[in-house]
C-alpha cells in the first residue's frame, strides 16, 4: 500500500486530493486559511486563563504555557487528522464511483492536509519559545522531534484508517469517536502535568500510551524543561518499546482493515 504512494500518478493524485481538501475545508469562510492557526491559539488562550488564574494548575511549572500550546498543537493535529479521515471516505463516494483510484489515498490526503496545518502552527509555537523569556531550545536533542512528529502520524493515520473504513457502513463510529477524543484529551497530559497524578502507578500506565509519550517527549525537546518521560518513570529507556510496538501494529492491522473493506466501499457508501 504504501510503496504505491511513492509512484509519480499517486503523488500527483494526492496532491490534488489535499489542495480540493484545503479548498472545501475553508470555502464560504472569511479568515480562511488563518482558522488554522486561530483555533488552537484560542483553545490554549481560554485553557491557560482557566488552569493558571482559576484552579492554579499551571503556576510554578516551568515554561508552562509553552508547554500547554505545544500540547494542544500537537493534539489539535491528531484530531483534525482522525476527525477529517473519518468522513474521507463517505464524502468521496461520487468520486470512487466514477473513477477508479487507489482507496488509501483518501485517508492520506485528509492526514497530509492536517499535516500542513501542524507545520503552521509549529512556526507559531517555535515563535513563543524563541520569545519567551528564560526558554530556549534544547539544540542537542532538536533532531528528536522530527522522529515524534513521524510517530505522531502514524498514530493518527492508523486511527484514520479504521475510522473512514468503520464509518462506510457504521455511521455510529462518528459519536462513539467524539466520546473517545473527549476521553482522551483529559486522559493524556495535555492541560495538566504528569506530576500532578498522585499515583505513580497510574502514571506509568499513562505514558505508555503513545499519545502522552509524544507529547511529553516533544515538550522535553522543544521547551527544555523538566518533563517526565519514561526514562524518568521506569528507570530507563527500554519500555518505549511498547508504545512503539503499538503504533506499528496498530497501522499494520488498520491498513489490513482498510484494503479489505475498501472493496466494498462503492457499493457500501
Amino acid at each position: 500500500m504504501f510503496k504505491n504512494i511513492l509512484s509519480k500518478r499517486n503523488r500527483v493524485l494526492l496532491s490534488e486530493l489535499v489542495r480540493t481538501d484545503f479548498k472545501l475545508r475553508y470555502q464560504g469562510s472569511v479568515l480562511g486559511y488563518l482558522w488554522s492557526l486561530l483555533k488552537p491559539l484560542m483553545l490554549f488562550a481560554i485553557l491557560y486563563v482557566v488552569f493558571t488564574q482559576f484552579l492554579r494548575i499551571g503556576r510554578g511549572i516551568p515554561n508552562y504555557p509553552i508547554s500547554l500550546l505545544l500540547g494542544i498543537v500537537l493534539w489539535s493535529f491528531f484530531t483534525e487528522a482522525t476527525s477529517s479521515a473519518l468522513k474521507s471516505i463517505v464524502g468521496r463516494g461520487s468520486l470512487i464511483r466514477k473513477i477508479q483510484i487507489p482507496k488509501y489515498l483518501i485517508p492520506v490526503a485528509s492526514t497530509v492536509s492536517a499535516f500542513i496545518n501542524l507545520i503552521l502552527n509549529l512556526v507559531v509555537v517555535f515563535i513563543f519559545v524563541l520569545f519567551a523569556n528564560g526558554t530556549a531550545l534544547g539544540v542537542t536533542t532538536l533532531w528528536v522531534f522530527p522522529i515524534l512528529l513521524l510517530e505522531l502520524v502514524v498514530v493518527s493515520l492508523a486511527a484514520g484508517f479504521f475510522l473512514a473504513a468503520a464509518y462506510v457502513r457504521y455511521r455510529d463510529i462518528e459519536h462513539i469517536w467524539d466520546v473517545v477524543k473527549q476521553a482522551l484529551f483529559y486522559t493524556v497530559p495535555i492541560i495538566y502535568p504528569l506530576s500532578l497524578i498522585p499515583s505513580e502507578q497510574i502514571q506509568k500506565v499513562i505514558i505508555l500510551n503513545p499519545l502522552a509519550q509524544i507529547i511529553q517527549d516533544s515538550r522535553a525537546v522543544i521547551t527544555y524543561a523538566p518533563t517526565e518521560q519514561i526514562m524518568d518513570l521506569y528507570g530507563g529507556w527500554l519500555p518505549i518499546i511498547i508504545p512503539l510496538s503499538l503504533v506499528m501494529l496498530s497501522i499494520f492491522i488498520t491498513s489490513i482493515y482498510f484494503r479489505k473493506r475498501s472493496k466494498t466501499f462503492a457499493e457500501d457508501i
